[in-house]
């Protein structure tokens, strides 16, 4: 969400116990009245048995064990994980309230009342099966892939051919994770050229390595998978489009455990019902000739795009390696106005986030959309792959850059004009 490594420092707080269960002041918050809520609807989606968290944090017990590293990252605004700044863009997966974090560091600071057990939320009903009932097709890899023990967080891709007879519009995908100990997160493509399958057969390992990019053009982006993502359907008159005999390439991010790991993780397709008069796909705001000198703490790069027609934007993603800094994107409309898309400020590659807009924005033919980006190709970046410091391009590899603002687009056509 390192696309969900979690911040958090393993190792027990421990707060006496008679001091947590006593009732404090009537404007202490408890556990059982509001933190178990905050918890159940930010962090229990990583922080649970089986997922991505390094603890659980579904109990009392868990929650006191670690209540000062809790109001120390989310007073930092560390965690939950969102990186978009207040005040330009207003998004529907906004996980952040000042609210909230002013009562976790209430509720600490009041030595962790327990409450009365009787105002408990009923525990979520986390499941197995698919969400959304059986799905029309479910696309799984032919074969496991082996993750080692230790070491840097392995992006692989994985070419699954569909067999469909006919081209199909997706209305809702649901991906299930082989082993969410180490699936951080997934994004999902279609592919036509064949340059994934070929990608595929050169690699011994199931898959092929794709670090930052995935080495291909896709026809179209299908979607995408976090810890703690539920799927929902998109309008009935409403999917992504996915061609006749195209390969779907599910591109994983694995976080090693400590311990030799396997994955087949498998997503399940539900196909609209009626016609879709209406697509969701991406388009990407890109600078290929990014050039970011060594040793430039701040350095700047933008790119441009104009729209070629009216378009509903439904999202917008920044995207850079492990030198981003800072990305901010912007709508000038033909008018002149101006409006913030996203602006991320203290962007992190292992956090990359899809900021969904409370509604689909509507930006008329001409609109330009700018991004500009700042990088620390400089020795104070701690994430900074070269040493010794380089000139950084753009480009593929681990010590490669790229500069993309991406956009989810609503539009009467499946795929952007050529």
């Amino acid at each position: 969400m390192n696309f969900f490594r979690v911040s958090i420092a393993v190792g027990l707080f421990l707060v006496p116990v008679a001091a947590a269960d006593k009732n404090t002041a009537n404007d202490v918050p408890t556990y059982a009245k509001e933190v178990s809520r905050i918890l159940q609807k930010n962090c229990e989606g990583c922080h649970r048995p089986g997922q991505i968290g390094p603890f659980s944090l579904t109990s009392f017990e868990q929650a006191r064990a670690f209540a000062p590293e809790i109001k120390r990252v989310t007073g930092e605004r560390r965690m939950p994980p969102w990186h978009a700044e207040p005040g330009y863009g207003e998004f529907r997966n906004d996980r952040r309230s000042d609210a909230d974090i002013a009562t976790l560091a209430r509720w600490v600071d009041g030595a962790t009342p327990k409450g009365d057990p009787r105002e408990l939320p009923a525990p979520v009903p986390y499941s197995d099966d698919w969400a959304l009932g059986p799905p029309d097709a479910v696309l799984t890899p032919d074969a496991a892939f082996e993750l080692d023990a230790t070491g840097a967080d392995e992006f692989r891709c994985f070419v699954i051919p569909t067999s469909f007879a006919e081209d199909r519009t997706i209305q809702a995908l649901e991906l299930r994770p082989g082993n969410r100990r180490v699936v951080h997160h997934a994004l999902m493509y279609a592919d036509v050229s064949g340059r994934a399958r070929q990608l595929d057969a050169a690699d011994p390992k199931p898959g092929f390595r794709c670090f930052g990019g995935l080495g291909f053009l896709p026809q179209n982006g299908l979607g995408g998978w976090a810890p703690g993502s539920r799927p929902g359907r998109l309008p009935e008159d409403t999917g992504r489009y996915l061609s006749k005999g195209a390969d779907f390439v599910m591109q994983i991010h694995y976080h090693k455990s400590g311990k030799p790991e396997t994955d087949r993780t498998s997503v399940g397709l539900y196909f609209n019902r009626v016609p879709a008069t209406r697509f969701l796909r991406s388009q990407p705001v890109l600078n290929l000739r990014i050039r970011i000198p060594a040793g430039a703490a701040s350095h700047r790069e933008t790119a441009a795009w104009t729209l070629p027609e009216d378009m509903l934007v439904n999202s917008a993603t920044p995207h850079m390696h492990l030198l981003g800094k800072e990305m901010r994107m912007v709508a000038t409309l033909p008018d002149g106005v101006t409006r913030d898309l996203v602006w991320v400020k203290n962007y992190d590659f292992n956090w990359q986030t899809p900021y969904v807009f409370k509604e689909p924005i509507l930006l008329p033919k001409g609109t330009r959309i700018d991004v500009t980006a700042w990088f620390d190709n400089s020795e104070n970046n701690k994430n900074n792959p070269s040493r010794p410091l380089k000139e950084v391009r753009w480009g593929e590899e681990t010590t490669d850059e790229m500069l993309i603002g991406w956009l989810g687009l609503i539009t009467d056509r499946p795929f952007a004009r050529r």
